[in-house]
């Protein structure tokens, strides 16, 4: 594991518009964020994908791709509880977690989306939705 760039945290927050196209903009500053906390080689391509999967959620199924809404990204390294934090808001009216279909059931194993937030689960230590589901939490333990 890589130690941290600074033993003090941080805090940072992008704004992307509701384009896909953002997404590619928003790899290099995970890249960036991830090396800050000090996550090792083989968990910042996890936090990578989870964190995209979170953009890409509130792109498509939250803003609806309606390029007057934004998402934003806010980002926070607490090195006392060695916890990085990821939230990914967006402007959409919301949903609810809970009622979700199970990805992993078989009539939905050929369905073309509605991984994301299994992979999420499964790529971070903590996934949280707050604000009506218009925002959502995840977390990195170190």
């Amino acid at each position: 594991m890589s130690s941290p760039i600074t033993s003090q945290g941080f805090f940072r927050e992008e704004i992307l518009s509701s384009d896909l196209d953002e997404l590619l903009r928003a790899e290099p500053i995970l890249t960036e964020v991830a090396s800050m906390a000090g996550l090792s080689e083989e968990r910042t391509p996890l936090f990578i994908v989870a964190v995209t999967e979170a953009l890409s959620n509130a792109i498509v199924h939250g803003n609806r791709q309606q390029k007057d809404k934004v998402v934003r990204m806010r980002f926070s390294w607490s090195p006392e509880t060695r916890t990085l934090t990821a939230e990914i808001q967006d402007e959409g009216t919301g949903f609810n977690p809970a009622t979700l279909p199970d990805p992993t059931a078989t009539e939905n194993l050929l369905r073309e989306s509605g991984r994301g937030i299994f992979l999420m689960r499964n790529l971070a230590d903590s996934v949280e939705f707050q604000h009506n589901g218009t925002c959502v939490e995840l977390k990195f333990y170190l």
